[in-house]
């Protein structure tokens, strides 16, 4: 039994140590959460004003509002976007990104 829960903690670490050296290099999440965040925002406010006025739909304003989000967390597109699909292929840390994301959202509306 001993054996079976030591070689068990083993195959669990392994995994745990390939996984991080296949994120390294990657955007870290406390950015990635901000990032995400940012880009929902855009993507409401996008929402609510092309319903009222399509020009922003024919000028594509939601791919401007994005790259003004990437610019000002320093975040290269490609690098990011390649971070979300190696997170939507890894359940578990995409919905610890989610999490914060909800965490940091929630935290922006409480009143100081």
């Amino acid at each position: 039994m001993r054996n079976y829960v030591s070689g068990l903690f083993l195959i669990l670490f392994s995994i745990a140590c390939g996984r991080s050296s296949q994120q390294s290099g990657g955007i870290p999440i406390d950015k990635m959460k901000v990032v995400v965040l940012q880009l929902m925002k855009a993507d409401e406010h996008y929402s609510r004003v092309s319903a009222i006025d399509s020009t922003w739909r024919m000028q594509k304003k939601n791919l401007i509002f994005y790259q003004q989000i990437f610019d000002f967390n320093k975040v290269d597109r490609a690098q990011f976007y390649k971070q979300i699909e190696y997170l939507e292929k890894n359940p578990i840390e995409f919905k610890v990104l989610m999490d914060s994301v909800n965490e940091l959202s929630k935290r922006e509306k409480i009143p100081v």
